[in-house]
């Protein structure tokens, strides 16, 4: 994977927010304490940085831009690719 951004950003929860709204509904909101931020990484050239957060339980990653869309990293080709938001979302908490 991509290094991640070393400098110091504050947390960006509104993607994490935006995207278990879109598929949960508003109640899911919620869900995002069980996640931690652990920082930035560059996308792919047409979208720019992701977020990388953290399942506490499941110790899985999402990547997400800054609309909630979801991208997987792929190692063969060592970049991210887009990603249902819904098959993100079960392969993180699942």
């Amino acid at each position: 994977m991509t290094a991640i951004n070393s400098s110091y950003r504050p947390a960006d929860w509104r993607p994490l927010e935006r995207a278990l709204e879109a598929e949960f509904g508003a109640a899911a909101v919620d869900a995002s304490a069980a996640f931690w931020f652990i920082g930035f990484v560059a996308g792919p050239d047409d979208v720019g940085e992701l977020r990388l957060y953290e399942h506490s339980a499941t110790r899985r990653r999402l990547a997400l831009d800054c609309d909630g869309s979801a991208y997987r990293w792929l190692a063969d080709t060592a970049r991210f690719c887009p990603l249902e938001i819904g098959e993100a979302l079960v392969q993180t908490l699942v």
